[in-house]
């Protein structure tokens, strides 16, 4: 959860708290009158507890209750909590998984190196911080328009804060806020990228140490997001969350020195190098 939604989150609690106090005993052990004023919160009208439902099953602390298409709802606010569901028979066996050379410890540690640098090093926190508040500033411009276009129309009254946001949020078509890398997703990368490379390495293709396998893997973390494969070979294992992480690819030449253009020259080189190999 950002830090903005968490004001978001608080700010319309305390509007809910301003309009309904004084309440009448200062906390409820279990029977809480909860009213609800959001899709996933609500508040007691008895001590005005905030009641706030977590997006996800694990930081989840709420009466759930199991529906019967399998779907858990909030007892409080209603609200389902969203689940990714597989179904058993919508794989089938076709995909051959070829059999990995094992990683050697210096390709490794270089390849976790650089990784790590591009999602958790000072370069990538300065990047964060920046693209973010370049995003804030500009959300709380749109903000700032809409609620002096919403006094003007409505004059004496009080405004949603989330009516404001949304119409905020439509006022451009993409929204960007670079996330913070885990260390489990960095080791994941890693590993990923460093079984494609030595894929790469056996069927021909050159990979050094320096700046070239630096470019190398800056191009493959871009690559991360789909994946890639090959006649049912999966040479490169997608992880969809590093997309969440990484800047835009035309911010990776200010903020790491590397050019925009590695990453479509790298995808390019590889998925030629194993065109040839695996074709012949």
């Amino acid at each position: 959860m950002s830090f903005y939604f968490f004001i978001l989150i608080r700010m319309s609690h305390e509007i809910w708290t301003r309009v309904r106090r004084p309440f009448r005993i200062p906390c409820c052990v279990t029977n809480c009158t909860w009213e609800v004023y959001d899709v996933n919160q609500a508040g007691c009208r008895r001590c005005g507890s905030h009641h706030f439902c977590k997006g996800n099953a694990v930081d989840n602390d709420c009466p759930l209750i199991l529906c019967d298409d399998r779907t858990r709802v909030c007892s409080v606010t209603g609200y389902i909590l969203p689940e990714v569901r597989h179904s058993t028979d919508e794989y089938c066996d076709t995909v051959s998984y070829v059999e990995r050379p094992v990683c050697t410890y210096d390709l490794d540690t270089e390849v976790q190196s650089a990784v790590a640098t591009l999602l958790l090093g000072p370069r990538a926190m300065r990047c964060r911080q920046q693209e973010n508040a370049r995003q804030y500033t500009r959300l709380a411009q749109h903000m700032h328009k809409q609620m002096r276009a919403f006094k003007l129309t409505n004059p004496g009254k009080w405004p949603s804060v989330c009516c404001i946001l949304a119409q905020a949020l439509a006022q451009e078509k993409y929204w960007r806020f670079i996330e913070t890398a885990s260390e489990d997703l960095v080791k994941q990368c890693s590993r990923n990228i460093t079984l494609c490379l030595l894929e790469l390495k056996s069927s021909g293709g050159k990979v050094s140490s320096g700046t070239r396998l630096q470019d190398l893997v800056c191009g493959m973390l871009y690559m991360l997001k789909h994946g890639l494969t090959f006649q049912n070979r999966v040479l490169l294992s997608a992880i969809p969350e590093v997309d969440r992480c990484l800047p835009h690819e035309n911010k990776i030449e200010a903020y790491f020195g590397i050019s925009s253009k590695v990453i479509c020259m790298t995808e390019n080189e590889v998925k030629l190098i194993f065109r040839e190999s695996y074709q012949t």
